[in-house]
């Protein structure tokens, strides 16, 4: 077998994934990490005693003559732009963790970096990699289900203050740095599951959903920058409504939980379930647990590299640019500060790790859900009215006409020449 050399840029948090899935992949050969902060991470003692070439930096590193034939880019956001295209320029096919990036522009240059450097680029949303998945999407296509009516998802994961004191960019608008982070449940820990939806309603295997208008209230509790809760209403070219819910503000896990409908059936996944589909007609179909192979996504990558496959990319930067056209909106709308009357204090994991929640979150997420209805729709006495943003405008600010595409994947090109600025 052709061993795939493979560079790791982040090997502390969720890089150490990568470094225990690389370490049992008979095909793969991890020739280097790059972290400035390797010292501090689980797997430096054992990377030492490999042998494994150690660099703070991928310019140090490619300085001293490294090669690889994948590079797997799990570094903050902040740097996924930055270290992905310096990789397809250094002739590396890539596999960035998402979200692709912080800002639209920063994805758009990431497109163009791909297309001089002739590689692939994937970006490791890896329920659009699971063959659950690809399988339902496949069928989706193929016009089972009709057209799409309205998806939604809902997702609730507690976070304390050792999740926001783990490093210095965790809530934050922008770094110390001063470049653009958008961190948020939306931008981060959840944001597979709104993903989801954009890729499931995408005309083609490859692309997502294009998003049109976003109605968003935007919510925090904890003392940071940016919002830890969030509740969106997304119309797209295809589909006509996508709702999502989220928070780090509550008190206990709830979700991912995702509904469907289209003229003739409707989706359900429920948290460690399978997804079940039920047509009007009465038929079943079972697409089994899309989190059931979470590093697919590598193997995918390690076999593209290791037998040149040409084929279209399972969540290229087309599909996966999607949500940071969202997360674009999203950051625009104002954050609205939970009274301090209406939260409540725990630890969580530990009496150092302070947990912040709104007492009844999670179950005003399911009625908001079951209802698919905002919070201040449904009167929630902490809710704000949402406020709405026309995503096309956004991004067509410069002139860019409305008949240019239907689809991000084939309004990339345009976009880039359109858009010159940074937020």
């Amino acid at each position: 077998m052709t061993l795939v050399n493979v560079i790791l840029v982040g090997i502390g948090g969720y890089g150490a994934r990568y470094v225990e899935a690389l370490n049992g992949l008979p095909g793969a050969r991890l020739v280097a990490a790059v972290d400035p902060a390797a010292e501090s991470t689980e797997h430096w003692s054992r990377l030492q005693a490999r042998g494994i070439g150690q660099f703070k930096t991928l310019d140090d590193f490619l300085a001293a003559g490294g090669q690889a034939d994948l590079a797997v880019i799990s570094s903050p956001i902040a740097f996924h732009e930055e270290q992905s295209c310096l990789a397809l320029q250094a002739g590396m096919n890539v596999l960035c963790e998402k979200p692709i990036s912080a800002t639209v522009q920063e994805a758009l240059r990431m497109i163009d970096a791909r297309d001089a450097a002739g590689r692939f680029l994937e970006i490791g949303y890896q329920w659009s990699f699971s063959p659950a998945i690809r399988k339902l999407k496949g069928d989706i296509l193929a016009g089972i289900f009709g057209a799409p009516l309205l998806f939604k998802t809902r997702v609730a994961w507690p976070r304390g203050s050792a999740y926001y004191g783990r490093n210095d960019w965790s809530g934050r608008i922008v770094n110390d740095a001063g470049r653009p982070v958008y961190d948020s449940p939306v931008n981060n820990a959840t944001a597979h599951y709104l993903h989801n939806m954009l890729f499931l309603g995408g005309g083609r295997m490859e692309s997502a959903a294009s998003p049109v208008f976003l109605e968003a209230e935007c919510y925090r509790g904890n003392e940071i920058e940016n919002f830890d809760t969030a509740c969106c209403r997304i119309t797209t070219d295809e589909v006509p409504e996508i709702l999502f819910f989220t928070s780090h503000c509550v008190e206990r896990n709830d979700g991912p939980f995702f509904e469907l409908k289209f003229e003739q059936g409707t989706i359900r996944y429920s948290t460690g379930g399978s997804i079940e589909a039920v047509l009007t007609t009465g038929r079943r179909i079972n697409y089994g647990d899309p989190e059931a192979d979470p590093m697919g996504k590598l193997r995918y990558c390690l076999e593209r590299c290791r037998y040149s496959l040409p084929e279209p990319a399972f969540c290229g930067p087309e599909a996966a640019v999607a949500l940071t056209v969202c997360v674009d909106g999203i950051q625009r709308m104002p954050v609205h500060r939970f009274s301090s009357k209406e939260l409540a204090r725990r630890p969580l994991h530990s009496a150092d790790d302070m947990l912040v929640y709104l007492p009844g979150l999670v179950e005003t997420f399911q009625t908001a859900f079951d209802g698919e209805l905002l919070p201040s729709e449904l009167g929630s006495p902490w809710a704000r009215p949402a406020e709405r943003v026309d995503l096309e405008s956004l991004l067509c600010r410069q002139g860019l006409p409305d008949s240019a595409a239907n689809a991000l994947a084939e309004r990339s090109v345009i976009l880039s020449a359109a858009i010159g600025e940074d937020r």
